[in-house]
């Protein structure tokens, strides 16, 4: 039969589709037409007319404006031609918004778009011809006056849906029976060998674990399958969906029979073209690790993974980007191993493990720095709790935050689930896709069995800056050496770093060497803290008087011991920056790189000493350790994302939010706020007015994809007036103690506090390398789908990555104990309110 004539075959019928005489309308037209053509002609017209419950956003996907269009207790976002398309749709198919209306609003870019455009071109030659433009006009007036929306899309880190066989979108009748001998009515909604998802029209008490048997009655109308042979399932999940009851089922794994296997798999394959393959869990895939790849290179924090030998926590591995290395600059100690281990003692261990036994999650606030003398690095830590119990809480502050190593953090630690360590990719094994992920080996599934516990490190001096002007007690000196990190806690930390594309202009290697500085007269001891072609960070023994901008000669004393025929005294170099302290200084190298004997050098070591840089070697494999660790992280990030989009029109919205299985009250707050539904959250409280326009897009169009992140401060106080949640709330920049102290103080009487910092940063095209066996395999059932999430994918802007540090804020704002446990019982109040 010719294509064009079963066209016309189903255009003649969609009318009447769902007309009570349908089928002996269908029977009179295909009177003529074998019994295979029936069938598809009718299975054909079964999905076009099935109802679609999709939202249709075409903002960013047309050229023309869009508009709300509400149909059905839904609001669609409709150019003036889908509208046409959706109530011409809605006329034929007797008020239903069918998966026909759907498909043709989204191929709508041929004769009626194509038409629109040209009656526009041929009215602006004429208006040109005619008539001066009006100064100032713009042809979208109202598409940039329209309220901004603040209800995100949600999305979850870490599930990858995977499905060993291939669904196909159909429907056709079916019979269950329970183990009670009760029978319902169902139909499909998409098949696979050994599975399928039916929709049940009877009232039914099925529940997940269930036994049922099912028999095809509509495939036995068309096909020589026996409609009373019965084949037992398993219930695998029940959902509601705007009422309707659906089931999701698997054969049970006793039954065999090859020759319904054969018939099955003939089927699938002989329709799914036509039928489509169901590809909504790979499409849910591409979007959560298309997001990932954009969230992973530009997070702050640190994530460290833990085992556990004698009731202490060992720092095994820390999974590093160019973002997040920072906070390891200062745990590189003199023979360059990973230091930062040691801040875990016995005492601190076994305090978080006694906490994380009880709670689902266990923090410390722990403040540091460290001291360069006689080339070694000395380090300290004290907890929160520690320097009160200890008194000594100013003296530690005062004389550490002088330190150009000063730095507070706040450690969250959790478990593991090492069976997550591991997601296949979500296309079937049987397709051959390219960039086929491998399991991981029996090597790296013996590093990572140690496995117990994930922390997440987040650097939040910046936040507190303004609450470290406390007074030092000189008595009280001696007693900081109890904080001093023994040096001979044993070094086992490794790096595991993930690589993605480079956010900076050129790599910078960390590495720990014997340096001297001269700037005029004076001249200083140091230690190289980091190397890059063009540029050194080096930190010195005693503060040296020196600016911006002043000329440097400096001696590679350390390296001159391993190379003796390189001439490394004497350098010339220019500081770039310096410290408060003095005693760490950026340099960089002015004019030609090519002739400087230091960026010659480095050059170098780059080029044939890699294992000197042993901490910075990129990643070349994503099928090892680091794959792993990154699966882990994803499964519970310990920030909350918020993803600003920008369309084609440079305007930009925030638009998706991706949520962790991290237990964190923040998360759990916004999901509270009124407007949020299950699967978005509505902003709109944080972001109302001009928070949007004047804190944060000012920043964002001020950075590009090399930037270095701006971290905002969030303060929010949550209560409620006459009947009504009010939330109040104030973005700082940085360390304004005042403003701060004097927000706490409205809130404590009678509200609920919070404080949230939001990093924000810009992305850049996104790395699609990771989802590219994903993408090949939507294509080939559903190029527009594929089309549209990769054109959403290079939307993405920018990311305001979101953190709580409520508790840590207030450890150094407050004084009373008393004060901070009220407030966490007033969050768990708020939550536990409706």
């Amino acid at each position: 039969m010719p294509n064009h004539y079963f066209d016309q075959l189903i255009d003649q019928l969609k009318p009447v589709v769902y007309d009570t005489d349908f089928d002996t309308l269908f029977q009179s037209l295909t009177e003529n037409e074998d019994g295979p053509t029936k069938f598809k002609l009718k299975m054909e017209l079964r999905r076009l007319a099935a109802p679609c419950h999709r939202t249709v956003d075409l903002r960013n996907q047309v050229d023309g404006e869009c508009r709300p269009y509400e149909y059905n207790g839904r609001r669609h976002q409709l150019d003036d031609v889908a509208i046409e398309i959706f109530e011409r749709g809605l006329e034929t198919y007797k008020g239903v918004f069918t998966q026909d209306t759907f498909e043709q609003i989204l191929d709508a870019d041929n004769h009626l778009r194509q038409a629109r455009e040209e009656e526009k071109a041929f009215a602006q030659s004429l208006a040109d011809h005619n008539a001066e433009p009006l100064s100032g006009q713009s042809p979208f007036l109202n598409g940039d006056n329209e309220a901004e929306s603040y209800l995100l899309e949600t999305f979850h880190f870490g599930q990858y849906p995977y499905r060993a066989e291939e669904r196909m979108n159909f429907t056709i009748e079916v019979g269950l029976e329970d183990s009670k001998g009760k029978n319902y009515q169902a139909v499909t909604a998409d098949i696979s060998i050994t599975g399928m998802r039916v929709r049940v029209n009877d009232e039914h008490n099925l529940q997940y674990g269930d036994s049922l048997s099912l028999y095809f009655t509509g495939l036995a109308k068309e096909f020589t399958i026996n409609p009373e042979t019965r084949i037992p399932y398993r219930v695998v999940g029940v959902q509601e969906v705007d009422g309707k009851h659906y089931l999701s089922l698997n054969r049970d794994p006793d039954y065999q029979s090859a020759e319904l296997d054969k018939f099955f798999h003939r089927f699938i394959n002989g329709y799914k073209k036509r039928y489509r393959v169901n590809i909504d869990n790979t499409y849910n895939t591409i979007l959560n690790k298309g997001h990932e790849q954009f969230l992973l290179p530009r997070m702050q924090q640190l994530p460290v993974f833990f085992s556990e030998a004698n009731k202490q926590l060992v720092a095994d591995y820390v999974l590093t980007t160019d973002n997040n290395r920072f906070i390891l600059n200062n745990w590189i100690n003199e023979l360059n191993q990973i230091s930062f281990g040691s801040i875990f003692n016995l005492r601190r261990s076994r305090w978080l493990l006694q906490d994380l036994a009880q709670k689902e999650y266990a923090r410390l606030l722990v403040m540091t720095f460290s001291i360069t003398a006689r080339g070694k690095i000395y380090n300290y830590s004290a907890t929160a709790e520690e320097l009160q119990k200890t008194g000594l809480w100013d003296t530690y502050i005062a004389f550490g935050s002088k330190k150009a190593s000063w730095r507070v953090y706040q450690i969250d630690l959790r478990r593991v689930d090492l069976n997550q360590a591991w997601q296949p990719q979500s296309v079937p094994k049987n397709i051959n896709v390219p960039f086929r992920i491998n399991p991981p080996t029996a090597q790296v599934k013996r590093a990572i069995a140690p496995l117990r516990y994930m922390g997440v490190v987040n650097d939040i001096t910046e936040s507190l800056q303004g609450f470290f002007n406390t007074g030092i007690e000189k008595e009280q000196l001696s007693s900081l050496k109890a904080f001093a990190h023994p040096p001979s806690t044993p070094i086992r930390t490794k790096e595991a770093r993930l690589e993605f594309i480079n956010l900076r202009s050129e790599k910078r290697f960390s590495y720990r060497s014997r340096c001297r500085v001269k700037v005029g007269k004076l001249v200083r001891d140091g230690m190289i803290i980091d190397l890059s072609v063009s540029g050194l960070q080096v930190q010195i023994d005693t503060p040296l008087p020196a600016e911006k901008g002043d000329n440097v000669d400096i001696s590679l004393t350390g390296f001159k011991k391993l190379y003796k025929k390189a001439k490394l005294d004497h350098l010339a170099y220019t500081i770039a920056s310096i410290d408060d302290a003095r005693t760490t200084l950026r340099l960089k190298i002015e004019g030609d790189h090519e002739q400087h004997m230091g960026s010659e050098f480095i050059r170098f070591l780059i080029r044939e000493q890699r294992d000197l840089l042993k901490l910075q070697v990129e990643n070349t494999s994503i099928n090892g350790l680091e794959l792993c660790l990154r699966n882990l992280y994803c499964d519970a990030p310990g920030s909350l994302p918020v993803f600003l989009y920008r369309n084609k029109k440079r305007k930009t919205s925030v638009r998706r939010a991706g949520l962790s299985n991290w237990p964190s009250g923040w998360a759990k707050l916004l999901a509270k706020f009124p407007g949020s539904q299950q699967s978005a959250i509505n902003l709109q409280p944080l972001l109302r007015g001009s928070s949007l326009t004047e804190e944060l897009l000012p920043r964002l169009n001020e950075m590009d994809r090399t930037s270095e992140p701006v971290t905002l401060l969030l303060l929010l106080r949550l209560y409620r007036q006459n009947g009504e949640d009010i939330v109040q709330t104030q973005w700082l920049k940085s360390n304004d103690n005042q403003a701060i102290e004097s927000f706490i103080e409205q809130s404590i009487p009678n509200s609920l506090f919070r404080a949230v910092t939001v990093t924000l940063s810009r992305t850049g095209r996104p790395d699609t390398q990771f989802i590219q066996a994903e993408l090949n395999y939507i294509s080939r059932y559903a190029a527009y789908r594929a089309q549209e999430i990769e054109e959403d994918l290079w939307q993405v802007y920018a990311i305001a990555d979101t953190v709580d540090v409520t508790e840590s804020l207030l450890e150094f704002a407050l004084s009373e104990a008393d004060a901070i446990k009220e407030q966490q019982e007033r969050l768990n109040n708020w939550l536990n309110k409706f």
